[in-house]
């Protein structure tokens, strides 16, 4: 609005071009004055094409006339264009003294310094700061600048807090993504230590069935053996029984043959070895 409200104050371009013809016959008469806005003019482009060179040309005859503003505009572009440096660091000092004295203009061009920064580090509170008491006295480059400053420092407000938004936004997202990681982890170690405990368990069940299967293979072997060995026993009672039967089978067929020799020598098949017999 303020901006607005300047803008509106502004003279048309055809009042400007007599605007600019009205001041630069005063100018030629040695008006500082009006040397000093035909400079302005030249130097913003307003009812005259923009000639920075005729612009310095006339603000410089202004300020050889002991015109106070166009020696701080002229000062200001020195800073602007070499730094602050031993030939105008005095003049920077008396600026600064004089607009802490209260001169307005003083107050403008430090302002626009801080704002700019120009032979300073920027800062765009002192700026209007400066600004603002040189805008109070009336002063519309001030108001003009001060807007300019506050617009500036607004979007840069408002890039700070958009860039700590997204610094926060990724911030939370990193957390969320470690956070993410941390329970992907945890999952992958719960699944490992289930898998090893599974496994555990399988390696034990194996090992029992291998257990068991050997024991009943040894029992299997054990019984077998046991077996084979009353069977192999039981075989030898039975080649002994029949062995004791067959020697007492001959032991009474002996004893037969020797009772039937005895009572009949000549019957039995020794008779023919006998001389007794016929």
């Amino acid at each position: 609005m303020m901006l607005l409200s300047v803008f509106l104050l502004l003279p048309t371009l055809s009042q400007a071009d007599g605007l600019f013809d009205f001041q630069m016959k005063l100018a030629e008469k040695g008006n500082a004055e009006a040397q000093f806005k035909v400079g302005e003019m030249y130097e913003t482009g307003f009812g005259v094409k923009q000639d920075m060179e005729q612009a310095r040309n006339w603000i410089t005859k202004a300020a050889d006339q002991g015109h106070e503003t166009a020696g701080f505009k002229l000062l200001y572009w020195d800073v602007e264009k070499n730094g602050i440096n031993n030939s105008n660091k005095a003049g920077v000092d008396a600026l600064n003294t004089k607009a802490t004295e209260g001169n307005a203009q003083a107050q403008y061009y430090v302002g626009k310094m801080h704002a700019r920064g120009v032979g300073v580090k920027k800062n765009p509170d002192k700026a209007i700061e400066w600004l603002n008491k040189a805008a109070l006295v009336g002063v519309l480059e001030a108001e003009r600048e001060v807007a300019v400053v506050r617009e500036e420092k607004q979007r840069q407000a408002l890039a700070k807090r958009r860039a700590e938004e997204k610094k926060r936004a990724e911030l939370k997202a990193k957390q969320e993504r470690e956070r993410q990681a941390r329970l992907e982890e945890q999952k992958r170690l719960q699944a490992q230590k289930e898998a090893e405990a599974k496994a555990r368990a399988e390696e034990i069940a194996r090992q029992k069935n291998e257990a068991a299967k050997a024991k009943a293979q040894a029992s299997q072997e054990a019984a077998e053996k046991e077996r084979l060995l009353a069977q192999k026993q039981a075989e030898e009672r039975q080649r002994e029984a029949e062995r004791q039967a067959l020697l007492k089978k001959r032991e009474q067929e002996e004893k037969a043959r020797k009772a039937q020799f005895e009572s009949d020598p000549c019957s039995g098949k020794s008779a023919r070895f006998l001389s007794t017999c016929k």
